[in-house]
């Protein structure tokens, strides 16, 4: 019988797409650390792409000083890491003594196929950070600020994409501004420049709702980004293309979780672009792909200028 691998309870990991999350994760823990056992100088932050094992190893093995427990973080080291060096690490983690506690933190995708990774998730506790959906995202900020109802709460989320980092300051600085007033969707409007993924849903439904106004509002927002033409128009291109892949899916009676898994994309994305595509036939969906193809090709000929300097030239 083989026998289970001893799991140690002071080795995680934690990453994942939701940066923000994971980093507040590691700015709780060192916060608790040091209210728990005192010493700031019982924890060591090593940068992982200067990580060298022996030091590594050394730092682990170093007794706490007046105190009961280390704590060790490496940042973004599985991402970048050789093989050979992951073997030394892992072979050394499985030895750390109980009173250092090691965290790896990644913000960059880990190597999941290295002795590390695999070695983390025997003995150790893994915990991914996974982007929230729409509702998490508005109950996150509504536990965040007080000031702030579930519909505008809804609407910043839109407005700033699923982008912790982001909505975490705009929300600092609609909140100074609104000094314990509510915080109101006028004020999101005013203060808070929509981003390019909200800017794209945000056109996409006023062109099938035949808004041609605020289409045109929304196109010269983009437009004053500061974002590449041909990023916008790649975003947009890609947009109906998931679109038209959703409305299919759709009309076939296929379910939210299955088209999800079937694009691999993220589930509220999934989510807006089923509420978009009722608003399309497949037909005019269609119509829309073909002209954006054939702008596409403008872009390649340099018909259409990739410069929003060029006034005369520039148009979509």
């Amino acid at each position: 019988m083989t026998k289970e691998p001893t799991k140690k309870p002071n080795i995680y990991l934690f990453f994942g797409e939701d940066t923000y999350s994971s980093n507040q994760k590691v700015k709780f823990w060192k916060e608790q650390f040091i209210k728990k056992y005192g010493e700031e100088s019982n924890i060591e932050i090593i940068d992982g792409k200067a990580l060298e094992p022996s030091k590594f190893i050394t730092n682990i093995e170093t007794l706490p000083f007046l105190s009961d427990k280390r704590l060790v973080i490496v940042t973004n080291y599985l991402s970048k890491a050789k093989r050979d060096e992951q073997k030394i690490i892992s072979d050394a983690i499985e030895k750390a003594p109980d009173f250092c506690v090691v965290v790896f933190h990644e913000t960059e995708n880990p190597d999941k196929v290295g002795s590390l990774y695999k070695r983390i998730k025997k003995i150790g506790k893994l915990e991914e950070f996974i982007p929230m959906s729409q509702a998490q995202l508005a109950n996150w900020i509504q536990k965040k600020c007080k000031t702030i109802d579930i519909s505008t709460a809804n609407y910043l989320a839109l407005h700033c994409g699923n982008e912790l980092w982001r909505i975490s300051t705009e929300l600092e600085k609609l909140e100074v501004y609104a000094a314990q007033s509510p915080i109101t969707r006028k004020m999101v409007d005013e203060f808070v420049t929509p981003s390019l993924s909200a800017s794209i849903f945000k056109l996409t439904d006023s062109i099938s709702t035949k808004r041609t106004n605020e289409s045109l509002k929304t196109l010269e927002t983009l437009k004053d980004s500061g974002e590449e033409l041909t990023r916008v128009f790649f975003m947009i291109v890609r947009h109906f293309r998931i679109l038209i892949q959703v409305h299919e899916m759709a009309s076939k009676n296929e379910n939210q979780f299955s088209i999800t898994k079937k694009l691999k994309q993220h589930p509220y994305v999934i989510q807006k672009n089923l509420q978009q595509s009722k608003n399309f036939t497949s037909e005019k969906l269609e119509e829309i792909y073909e002209k954006l193809l054939k702008i596409d090709m403008k872009f390649k000929t340099g018909v259409i200028k990739t410069y929003k300097q060029d006034d005369s030239e520039y148009k979509l």
